[in-house]
């Protein structure tokens, strides 16, 4: 059986990351937190992990893969820690 670790996230503590001038993300900052969380919990969302891009150079990377979340109809949310960026997506 697959164990998920779950954090939750309070939505107060969202930002967002700008890809570009007409594009952004909500951004979540878990440098500080104990683990990292294959499932995150958003209020009444649940955001289960995607995949992850390095920060160095994801602006070459991130704004497409991101479009493409969006156009198959899953929310994503970013979360940083380290020195990677983690996406998170809902269900279609």
């Amino acid at each position: 059986m697959t164990q998920y670790q779950t954090l939750d996230v309070d939505p107060a503590a969202l930002g967002t990351l700008d890809l570009s001038d007409s594009m952004w993300v909500a951004y979540a900052d878990l440098h500080d937190a104990a683990f990292m969380p294959t499932r995150i919990r958003l209020g009444s969302e649940e955001y289960a992990y995607n995949s992850s891009i390095i920060i160095l150079g994801h602006g070459a990377v991130l704004p497409r893969r991101i479009r493409d979340l969006r156009a198959a109809g899953k929310k994503p949310l970013i979360v940083e820690r380290e020195d990677r960026y983690y996406i998170f997506v809902t269900p279609p």
